[in-house]
């Protein structure tokens, strides 16, 4: 059934106009001082989307979601993923056209729009996914006509309409459909439904043609009296002091509905042309800023903002940075910040006003280096020119940068006169409204003061000419009246007014600091500043008078003149020598110690303080801190952030707080600085390097809410096959490598988010913070491990841990079934093996006893052998053993002189017989060895002699060789072993050396021969045992004494690596130890049987 409403009737009755006072935002919340920061995020960005609808940010993840015409995004802060819409329904009519993104009280993501509807999971594999739940609408209604075009939340509910119909889905099935009435076809036509909207906890439906509706007791109602809003569009409602609501329509502008059936068009002037101009764009549910403020958009003119009189605060648009005045959705998170799209980007704008910057779109050219307030007007000057800060009366405006256009690179400028006085590189000017007055075509005039004696007169400084003085005559004209040098000798580079009439003075070339008093003519009197030690010596009657500067002062003599630094505090006037250490004036001007020390505020890092910047701050190019005008609080800029100092009269100080950057890149910072105030919020103005003037309000920053964020784990790969994130248990393979990716949604400078990150199972340790967005992990072992992630944001806020829980399995053949599977085995090989052995005679277990004795004899006989060769000046030394299956008596060694001789024994050695007994004599003599005193070597064989014989081995004896090596020469002595070789180099003759003896235990008290030799450069000894000459080889040819010896011979010149591919076949055991004095280091050789590999080892000596 049509509604038919007297719409002109009821308007006369029940409509008239409320009439109020325009009014200018005054407190520090509205004041308007630059731009916004806003964070624009282009086509490109976002993956090139044809349009943007909505947008929303998780409460749960923190991730900004997307609705755009070609589906759902997803932003985790470092990377944009596409969110496909799929499902039956669907991809049978091919839609993605994403209108509208919602979020229920459990903090559940719903995304609608044409022809879908359905929610955004946390996928298994990382990030999101969608799931359809079009399949849960009523079977009587056809979904695949079905268009979402907006929708609100309310507790666990979510409210779609479309044009015909209003749906209520509780988070499990769709309860209930409502239909307000029957639609004509068409656009816009009777009956259809243009939006629905929610405030606070009422949901109203404004159908075209008919009115408003509001959900009362599950049904929809018409509230009388809205018959206005028949034919006249509503975009979005918000809530009122006193149960009021504010109705904003394009075609009406703000309507004031009572609650109940009254509604009055309100006279806001700035705000109604806003809304009819602009095209107020539809928002469901207006989301208020934590002060109360109601953010609206629009479709040509972005994004208005009322307080809570609904008087205009600010108006955001392309003029701040957007990159669109067409604004399609809008969201506000905890912060206040406003995340807002257009067609085809979108926008993060930080709302609070406690950072704002005028930007080189505002006109700004050049790196700021000065900030001054004048006349309550705030100017700047950069490496370009002056600029001014005109105020806006108009909240639909923004505040506007004026340039002085001096056209030139100013070093200072002050008021004077009532006008800005620029000393430029070029010239001084005096800037009077649009004309400009050439003061000084001087280019060297630096650091401008108006004088506090007489404010018609002017100084600056010249480093040639000292200080010069200027006066503005009663015509405005500014003339030259006297300049002076100080003592009339030095220039100036610059000077403060620290008292009326009195000047702090520092001359060129750091000739030193002077404190002048001048008078209205620019007569001055200057006289030396020094620490309070050397300003005694200075004054002293022994100091020579003439020796006013730093450069005619005898350091050595008399003292060392320090730096001094002239620093403006709220308690006046203050010096700081280089050591840091306080002074105050005292009424002559000369320097007391105040006992205090600057270390605990300039080991913060101060920005503009430094050898290479103290002239420029003594000369007013630039400055390193500001005093409020309010607090009179020292303000600083560090490399950790703001700094705030309270300075008392008598020099004592204290660090009143200590502020972050906030959003405020710190590598963009030029060091100018301002400390102001808006009533009693400290307020900052910062110089930028990039075309930027920025205000900062520290204390409002801190207190603003904070989003507690938590890193994400985005995705884990396992031996590079993404996994499900679900999935704990792995199993165990030869690569076992995981990567884990893992992001940051905090939204703030994300550039500068760090992470750090650790393994517990693999290692304890956290990594160093650093920007690395994976972690990797490589060869890990069966085990349960825990990873977590940390992020460290801009400000240096650690964020809470992110764990993801993870398992590798062991491999089967370390599982328990496969331990209990070799215990049975193990249990069944012993019984089997008990049986088998048992049947084993005794002749085998004697073999295998006997086995075991050759073996442990070989260790013994390996472990008494070199474990590497001595190194000595001009000897190459290399020694070896070649084995057969038998384990044999062989030993040789070396044992270097403690003594300043350098001399080395060699012993090469071999005991009868084999297996555990020839071990024993061999452990014997090695042992004594050890024990002996430094003998020649026939006693060596006399001693050990007697000690075999004396431990009665039965018929076990020791052949051995020993040699000691001294510089040329060479002594021997031996028993019962093989000949000696000594090739001599200069001769090229190899001498056979055989010396006559019985073995070691032969008989008692048995004498050795000894044999000298010389040794010299080029010779070659070789000591063998009896192996070597009677080894055979393929032929079956003995390998006998004149081979070895013409081995010796033919090969003495070769080098190591030549004589080490000598190859032979060996049946018995040999063992061969070489000497060599050759230029050379020589090689191993190899010998090797056909079944058993044997080692050669050669010792050589060169020198």
């Amino acid at each position: 059934m049509r509604l038919t409403i007297n719409l002109s009737l009821h308007l006369f009755f029940s409509l008239f106009f409320v009439v109020a006072q325009e009014k200018f935002p005054s407190n520090v919340n509205d004041k308007k001082l630059g731009n916004l920061e806003i964070k624009n995020y282009t086509n490109k960005f976002l993956e090139r989307p044809e349009s943007v609808w909505s947008v929303l940010r998780s409460s749960k993840s923190k991730k900004m979601y997307y609705g755009t015409y070609g589906g759902v995004l997803e932003y985790d802060g470092i990377n944009v993923k596409s969110i496909e819409i799929d499902g039956p329904i669907e991809n049978e009519i091919r839609t993605s056209f994403t209108r509208t993104l919602l979020e229920d009280r459990n903090k559940n993501i719903y995304a609608a729009g044409g022809g879908f509807f359905g929610k955004i999971i946390d996928s298994d594999f990382g990030g999101s996914e969608y799931v359809s739940l079009m399949e849960k609408i009523p079977d009587t209604i056809n979904p695949y006509i079905q268009v979402f075009w907006g929708g609100v939340n309310k507790e666990n509910d979510i409210y779609l309409y479309t044009r015909d119909l209003i749906f209520k889905y509780n988070g499990q099935e769709f309860e209930k459909v409502w239909k307000i009435s029957d639609r004509e076809e068409g656009v816009d036509s009777y009956g259809s439904i243009q939006t629905i909207t929610k405030v606070d906890d009422r949901i109203f439906a404004r159908v075209w043609g008919i009115g408003l509706f509001e959900l009362v007791n599950d049904n929809f109602q018409f509230i009388e009296n809205s018959e206005l809003f028949s034919s006249n569009r509503i975009e979005s409602m918000a809530s009122l002091e006193d149960n009021r609501i504010a109705v904003f329509s394009r075609q009406l502008g703000v309507v004031i509905f009572d609650g109940f059936n009254n509604f009055k068009l309100l006279n806001k002037k700035q705000a109604n042309k806003w809304l009819k101009e602009k095209l107020i764009y539809n928002v469901s549910e207006v989301k208020k800023l934590s002060d109360g403020k109601i953010p609206l958009i629009s479709f040509e003119g972005g994004v208005l903002v009322l307080n809570k009189n609904l008087d205009v605060v600010d108006v955001i648009d392309q003029r701040d940075g957007l990159l669109s005045n067409t604004i399609t959705s809008i969201y506000v998170d905890q912060n206040d910040d406003i995340y807002s799209t257009s067609l085809l980007s979108a926008s993060k704008i930080k709302l609070s006003n406690s950072v704002t910057s005028f930007t080189e779109s505002n006109g700004i050219k050049g790196l700021v280096q000065k900030i001054k307030k004048i006349d309550d007007k705030i100017y700047f000057s950069t490496t370009e020119d002056i600029f001014r800060v005109d105020e806006s009366k108009s909240s639909l405006n923004n505040n506007k940068i004026v340039d002085l256009q001096i056209n030139d690179i100013p070093k200072d400028f002050i008021s004077f006169g009532g006008n800005i006085l620029s000393v430029n590189n070029l010239n001084s000017l005096l800037i009077r409204k649009q004309n400009k007055i050439v003061v000084s075509n001087d280019r060297l005039l630096e650091s401008p003061v108006k004088s506090m004696l007489d404010d018609r007169l002017l100084i600056m400084t010249h480093p040639i000419d000292g200080i010069i003085f200027f006066k503005r005559l009663n015509d405005n004209r500014i003339i030259k009246i006297k300049s002076s040098k100080i003592l009339n000798q030095q220039g100036v580079i610059g000077i403060k007014e620290i008292a009326k009439g009195v000047l702090f003075v520092e001359t060129i070339n750091n000739e030193g600091s002077f404190v002048c008093s001048y008078d209205r003519k620019g007569n001055i009197k200057s006289k030396r500043v020094l620490i309070p030690d050397n300003q005694k010596v200075f004054n002293s009657e022994n100091f020579p008078k003439e020796q006013k500067f730093n450069s005619q002062i005898d350091q050595e003599e008399y003292f060392v003149p320090l730096e001094l630094n002239l620093i403006n505090t709220g308690s006046g006037y203050f010096i700081f020598d280089q050591n840091l250490d306080l002074y105050s004036f005292n009424d002559e001007f000369d320097l007391s110690s105040t006992g205090q020390n600057l270390l605990s505020i300039f080991e913060k890092n101060l920005t503009n303080f430094d050898p290479i910047s103290r002239l420029a701050n003594i000369s007013g190019r630039q400055q390193f801190t500001s005093i409020n005008p309010l607090t009179r609080n020292n303000w600083f800029l560090s490399s950790q952030g703001l700094i705030e100092v309270n300075f008392k009269e008598d020099g004592q100080y204290e660090i009143i707080g200590e502020y972050p950057y906030g959003v405020i890149d710190i590598n963009e910072l030029s060091g100018a600085i301002l400390a102001d105030n808006i009533g009693s919020e400290n307020l900052l103005w910062l110089g930028s390097k990039d075309s930027k003037l920025i205000s900062y309000l520290p204390n409002k920053y801190l207190n603003e809410k904070k989003i507690n964020v938590k890193p994400i784990i985005n995705s884990a790969a396992f031996n590079g096959e993404i996994i499900n994130l679900f999935q704990s248990d792995f199993s165990y393979n030869n690569s076992r490598n995981i990567k884990i990716d893992f992001s940051f949604p905090s939204l703030e400078k994300v550039e500068e988010n760090l992470f750090r990150y650790r393994l517990i199972g693999l290692n304890e340790n956290w990594t160093d913070w650093s920007a690395t967005t994976e972690g990797i992990f490589t060869n890990l072992y069966e085990g349960d491990y825990i990873f977590e992630i940390q992020a460290l944001d801009a400000d240096f806020n650690e964020s809470e841990i992110e764990s993801y829980l993870f398992s590798i399995s062991p491999p089967w053949y370390r599982s328990f079934l496969a331990y209990f599977i070799y215990v049975l085995a193990i249990v069944g090989l012993i019984w089997f093996f008990g049986k088998y052995q048992a049947k084993r005679s005794l002749a085998k277990a004697e073999n295998e006893r006997r086995e075991k004795d050759l073996e442990e004899a070989k260790q013994i006989q390996e472990s008494m052998l070199p474990k590497s060769y001595p190194q000595i000046d001009g000897l190459s030394i290399t020694a070896g053993l070649i084995t057969s299956t038998e384990v044999g008596g062989d030993y040789y060694d070396f044992f270097e002189s403690n003594d300043k001789s350098k001399s080395i024994h060699v012993i090469c050695g071999d005991a009868t017989g084999h297996g555990t007994a020839a071990g024993m004599m061999v452990s014997i003599i090695k042992s004594a060895l050890n024990g002996l005193p430094n003998l020649p070597v026939n006693e060596i064989l006399e001693r050990l002699n007697n000690i075999v014989k004396k431990i009665n081995l039965g018929r076990l004896r020791m052949s051995l060789n020993v040699a000691k090596i001294d510089k040329n020469a060479i002594e021997l002595s031996a028993a019962a072993m093989p000949p000696t070789y000594l090739f001599n180099a200069k001769s090229n003759v190899c001498e056979e050396i055989m010396i006559e003896g019985l073995p070691l235990g032969g008989l008692k008290n048995e004498k050795f021969t000894m044999l000298k030799k010389n040794f010299q450069k080029g010779d070659v000894l070789v000591m063998i045992s009896d192996g070597l000459p009677e080894a055979s080889n393929e032929n079956n040819e003995m390998y006998d004494y004149n081979r070895i010896k013409d081995l010796i011979v033919s090969n003495h010149t070769k080098k190591p690596e030549e004589i080490k591919t000598v190859k032979s076949t060996l049946k018995n055991n040999n063992r061969l130890v070489k000497l060599n004095k050759l230029d050379s280091l020589q090689k191993i050789g190899r010998f090797t049987n056909k079944d058993i590999r044997y080692h050669n080892l050669e010792i050589l000596l060169s020198k």
